[in-house]
């Protein structure tokens, strides 16, 4: 992938119908950077894969096509990725397992204090984690999948206002979480579902004065297919009703996550 990046700028002499001229300046701006990625895969046995790759990425500024005003003098981020991991199954295919690890770096951040602040163009950040999932089939129809991640998130060099934010965990990045699902193939026609999802602490600031409390929701599902074309899907969001903050808006207010709440679909294939 191939971004353009140049800059013109440029003035245009306009005048009003009273014969007072008016001056627009027009900024051009073209973007050019170029991401790659190179990978391996390597496989002991049958069952088990190695793999390793690296990776390289943009960021763009606002849309593909537009900009704002405060984002017309700043570059695209730019950032890598190495990541090594390996998958397997195991008991004739009735279980896999995936387990990976990763460090992530992303420059030339945007950042803004307040939302009448200017916006910046500064810094580093990274994070690097683990990743792990494994997914069972039980006898009778029942099954298990689970997944969790655990990761360091932290500002490298990220120095805003004048106030050096390095070594802080950057805003609205959990560094814990989990999930664990069970399953249950009562019928051709029936399935279930409930999980257990949970979602660590996170900050709302830069300086991680304001900390969001982890929290954890109970999901389920039931399908049933009316015909072969045609099922019927009810879920329930948050069986167990708790309140929670799923994210914020900077430092000034909690968004809460869904309460509990119902919905029914139905699903028609052609």
């Amino acid at each position: 992938m191939r971004y353009e990046h140049d800059q013109v700028k440029r003035w245009t002499i306009a005048y009003t119908n009273d014969g007072s001229r008016s001056d627009t300046f027009v900024l051009d701006k073209r973007l050019h950077n170029t991401t790659w990625r190179v990978g391996s895969v390597y496989q002991p046995i049958s069952t088990v894969s190695l793999y390793a790759q690296y990776a390289t990425g943009v960021d763009p500024l606002g849309t593909l096509t537009t900009y704002s005003t405060d984002q017309v003098a700043f570059s695209n981020a730019t950032g890598d990725q190495v990541e090594v991991g390996a998958k397997a199954s195991f008991l004739n295919g009735h279980g896999t397992a995936t387990l990976a690890a990763y460090r992530i770096v992303k420059k030339h951040l945007l950042a803004q204090q307040t939302l009448t602040s200017p916006i910046e163009q500064v810094g580093q950040r990274s994070a690097k984690g683990i990743e792990a999932s494994v997914s069972l089939d039980l006898p009778r129809g029942f099954g298990i999948d689970a997944n969790g991640s655990v990761l360091d998130a932290r500002f490298d060099d990220f120095v805003s206002g004048g106030v050096s934010y390095t070594g802080n965990t950057p805003p609205n990045v959990p560094e814990r979480m989990a999930n664990l699902w069970l399953r249950w193939n009562a019928t051709r026609q029936l399935q279930a579902r409930a999980g257990l999802r949970y979602v660590g602490r996170t900050y709302s600031d830069n300086a991680n004065a304001f900390r969001i409390p982890g929290y954890a929701t109970v999901d389920t599902t039931l399908s049933w297919a009316l015909t072969p074309k045609l099922a019927l899907d009810l879920r329930v969001y948050n069986l167990l009703d708790k309140a929670y903050a799923m994210t914020s808006y900077n430092d000034e207010q909690w968004i809460l996550g869904r309460p509990r709440s119902v919905d029914v679909t139905l699903r028609a294939g052609f």
